[in-house]
């Protein structure tokens, strides 16, 4: 049986199927350096965005292409999130298995078959998808695990406690804040905070304990 690529919502596990599947896929990486010449500095490994072309045919069916479009159309609205800020919801690109995670940023739509009542019973669509990362797939693709050390937080720790353990000096706990966006560090670890994994920058590492070696 013919494999159907599909795009599945991450949060409802809702599917989507695609009609027909894309005759063709490029999935890019861009590698992300600070400097010139001998002075080059690895910065992070962007996923590019993914886009494809989809199409549509209801003609012998004859209903309307839009409902199947529209359920694709529906995933670049905000509906994700809080009162005060909504995002797209994220989905999953499959086809033989996961290809790409992210939020669609753009759909151009194409109508190009018509019923003679007007209704639209061909499209041509083109998705853009653009890359989300998880917390432990963006500190890899920044090369944490390969260069760094890393902490989980527990409920009992403190930043003066992390600095003392992993750096061997209290006083570096504003080290680690400043690292790691903690913008709040007197109330450090809120509850948000609990299982979070830290990256301790790369001094007086050695004899470090309670660490999670990358």
């Amino acid at each position: 049986m013919l494999e159907m690529a599909k795009i599945v919502v991450q949060q409802t596990r809702e599917e989507i199927p695609v009609m027909y599947n894309p005759i063709e896929l490029s999935l890019n990486k861009t590698v992300m350096v600070q400097g010139e010449g001998s002075n080059i500095q690895f910065q992070r490994v962007n996923n590019d965005d993914l886009t494809v072309s989809l199409f549509f045919d209801t003609y012998e069916s004859q209903i309307d292409v839009r409902s199947k479009t529209n359920k694709i159309a529906a995933l670049t609205v905000p509906s994700v999130g809080t009162n005060v800020r909504k995002e797209p919801p994220v989905v999953v690109f499959t086809w033989a298995g996961p290809l790409y995670t992210g939020i669609i940023v753009k759909l151009d739509q194409k109508f190009t078959m018509f019923l003679s009542s007007g209704i639209p019973v061909r499209a041509e669509l083109s998705v853009t998808f653009k890359s989300v990362l998880t917390e432990e797939e963006d500190l890899q693709s920044r090369g944490y695990f390969n260069c760094r050390q890393l902490w989980q937080v527990k409920q009992s720790d403190r930043l003066y406690l992390i600095a003392q353990d992993a750096l061997g000096d209290p006083n570096q706990w504003r080290l680690i804040a400043e690292y790691n966006d903690i913008y709040d560090p007197l109330n450090f670890p809120q509850r948000k905070d609990i299982g979070r994994t830290l990256v301790i920058p790369d001094v007086h590492a050695d004899g470090a304990k309670g660490l999670v070696n990358a």
